[in-house]
């Protein structure tokens, strides 16, 4: 009986880990300017290039979504992917957050802590 339930544990628990490896984590990950797309940059620079200087502790991240996926033969390694689902530049003005969001394709998606500029 003994046997059984320990085979059983073990079983249920290889099932899980597999199921989880599957499963695609969102992760928000520090990058260098070199890593963030030409488009967001150039909106950036276009919407928030005056008040870039005063932005204090100012820096990039990605918020991507990762996945894996599993050869059919699952004796190999699989392949792995990473989606960007939007880019940020954060940091504080006068001591208060600031956070500038965008799209992978360099579309202006959120503000906070600064006004955007408005075009006219």
């Amino acid at each position: 009986m003994k046997t059984l339930k320990l085979t059983f544990t073990m079983l249920l628990i290889s099932v899980v880990w597999s199921y989880a490896q599957t499963i695609p984590m969102t992760m928000f990950e520090k990058i260098k300017d070199q890593q963030v797309p030409a488009a967001v940059l150039k909106t950036f620079e276009t919407e928030f290039g005056q008040i870039k200087s005063s932005i204090q502790k100012g820096a990039w991240y990605a918020h991507f979504e990762h996945t894996v996926n599993k050869p059919a033969d699952q004796g190999t390694a699989g392949t792995s992917r990473a989606i960007p689902l939007h880019y940020s530049y954060i940091g504080k003005i006068d001591g208060k957050k600031v956070e500038i969001k965008f799209t992978p394709k360099g579309k202006l998606a959120a503000t906070k802590g600064v006004e955007e500029k408005t075009s006219n």
